[in-house]
């Protein structure tokens, strides 16, 4: 198997960064619960209609997750005609505070990393709006010291485009030698699987209600990173 380069997620891949947002908002639904909201309609309004319009404004990241608090409790006060109290909203924004620090690596994330380092061209590919941000979460976690900010690429969205445009920076053309590896089947291996290239997918549970989708195609799954770097490493 040719390996003329692998792309690596960040979040949720070689760090931890689920817990850090899901426990925060499973405060926010229990918070809103005890202010008289069904919980069914909680979630469906924060997801749905608040998480997914700031999407588009704030991008991927901590950043909007405050915001997102605050707006939620609002428009559920909305749609039943109630008043939103001020200090409540203050409260609900409030249960996102810590968000925003770095998460610690997965067990065997970053020796797998440095492992497929030595032996591949390899890659850091993630998104977030806020690119000085996210690189000195790599920083911090250790994993600059094994691929450098040279061979790393923040944007905004990946989209089909948007691999096919980091594969080109960093010297390989998307097609069958080209790999990516990441837990989310709609931001990793679908848009590599469109631009033609090959993915593994790391399924390490229920993960973010964002990332679910269908995959384009059967590819090869995982349940931890260092188990990709395993497969990838032991068929090339």
């Amino acid at each position: 198997m040719v390996l003329d380069l692998v792309l690596v997620d960040f979040d949720d891949t070689l760090v931890d960064t689920g817990p850090r947002f899901s426990q925060r908002r499973d405060r926010l639904f229990r918070f809103l619960e005890d202010q008289g909201f069904e919980r069914e309609e909680i979630e469906r309004v924060h997801h749905k209609v608040v998480d997914s319009e700031l999407l588009g404004i704030l991008g991927f990241g901590p950043f909007r997750l405050g915001p997102s608090f605050r707006d939620t409790y609002v428009r559920l006060c909305v749609f039943h005609q109630r008043t939103p109290d001020l200090a409540v909203a203050r409260q609900a924004e409030g249960l996102a505070q810590g968000v925003e620090k770095a998460s610690p690596p997965l067990p065997g994330a970053l020796e797998a990393l440095e492992q497929l380092a030595r032996r591949v061209p390899t890659g850091i590919y993630t998104q977030s709006g806020f690119p000085e941000y996210q690189l000195k979460c790599m920083e911090d976690a250790g994993v600059l010291e094994i691929v450098p900010p040279t061979r790393v690429r923040v944007t905004p969205e990946k989209t089909t485009a948007a691999f096919r445009e980091t594969a080109r920076a960093l010297g390989a053309r998307a097609g069958p030698g080209v790999w990516m590896v990441g837990n989310s089947v709609r931001s990793d291996v679908n848009p590599a699987l469109a631009a033609g290239a090959r993915a593994i997918w790391v399924n390490a549970g229920e993960g973010w209600h964002h990332d679910r989708a269908h995959l384009l195609r059967p590819t090869p799954t995982t349940s931890t990173f260092a188990e990709a770097v395993d497969r990838l490493l032991d068929a090339g």
